[in-house]
């Protein structure tokens, strides 16, 4: 159950893996460094684009390019360099009939697209107050979001299961993954109930993924570990990272048999900040599903 080092760049809050299998690339981002940040994986190639702000996740479209969830909202950005902003939180709040008032500062966190191309994201206030954030959902071609699920503290893990009937969320102080009964085919989520609690001596629920057979692999913030679930919420497997504030992870790779698992150096320490590589050897990832706007 070793991890190996992926790439040594230090990142501050390393965050939201993916594989772009258009390009061959892993890809993540830095949020408080301001970048995405990529790496190739037959070449060994890396790069980075730089941010204007905080970038909460970066979500593949199904045309090239990324979503780059930024404060105030998402941005479309095109093959070509082309940018163009989608809405703001604060424009799906006031849709919503909420009224501006003063709320702290907030930032987007993680996001993902869902197997029908819509893509959803979440927010978090900087001071982590209690109930400031929300989630929401971003339609392919919609001009605006629309605010989903209120009252959250810290927007975190996204993902869904194989036949798309579940979704898997984080509100990471809460210390569950929750699921809800999904409906692809119009985006709704309902019947919202624990699937797994975490102890809190193993850390916090960070970012997830889920594997080709329906397991639920959690980073652990604070907890330097990543654990696979099985559909039923069964422990499965506990891969220890060696730095304890693991992030997220993502299957990547032609095969998807590799696991990328991203790190932070908010707190500074042996290893902190890099990204990591594990092999499973007996389950694999599936394709990364791309926004479709």
């Amino acid at each position: 159950m070793t991890v190996e080092i992926f790439d040594r760049r230090v990142c501050q809050l390393g965050e939201g893996p993916y594989y772009d299998d258009q390009l061959g690339r892993v890809g993540w981002v830095d949020i408080l460094g301001r970048a995405v940040l990529w790496h190739e994986v037959a070449t060994g190639r890396t790069g980075a684009l730089a941010t204007a702000g905080h970038v909460g996740a970066a979500v593949p479209r199904a045309a090239g390019g990324l979503v780059l969830c930024l404060p105030a909202g998402p941005m479309l950005l095109d093959l070509d360099g082309g940018r163009t902003h989608v809405g703001t939180f604060a424009e799906a709040d006031r849709a919503a009939g909420l009224t501006p008032s003063d709320s702290p500062a907030l930032r987007a966190n993680d996001a993902k697209a869902d197997p029908a191309g819509r893509l959803w994201l979440g927010t978090m206030a900087y001071d982590e107050t209690p109930g400031a954030g929300a989630l929401y959902r971003l339609d392919p071609g919609a001009e605006q979001l629309v605010r989903v699920l209120g009252e959250v503290t810290i927007s975190n893990g996204l993902g869904w299961s194989p036949d798309g009937s579940r979704m898997y969320y984080v509100d990471t102080p809460t210390r569950r993954v929750d699921v809800f009964d999904y409906d692809l085919a119009t985006g709704e989520a309902v019947g919202r109930r624990p699937f797994v609690t975490v102890p809190e001596d193993a850390g916090s629920p960070d970012g997830l993924c889920v594997d080709a057979e329906g397991g639920v692999w959690v980073a652990l913030w604070g907890g330097g570990a990543v654990r696979r679930y099985t559909p039923d919420g069964a422990l499965d497997r506990v891969v220890e990272v060696g730095t304890p504030l693991t992030t997220s992870c993502a299957f990547v790779g032609d095969g998807y048999d590799q696991l990328i698992i991203t790190t932070a150096s908010v707190q500074p320490g042996e290893g902190a900040g890099l990204t990591y590589r594990y092999h499973p050897g007996d389950v694999t990832g599936r394709p990364v599903d791309r926004y479709r706007g």
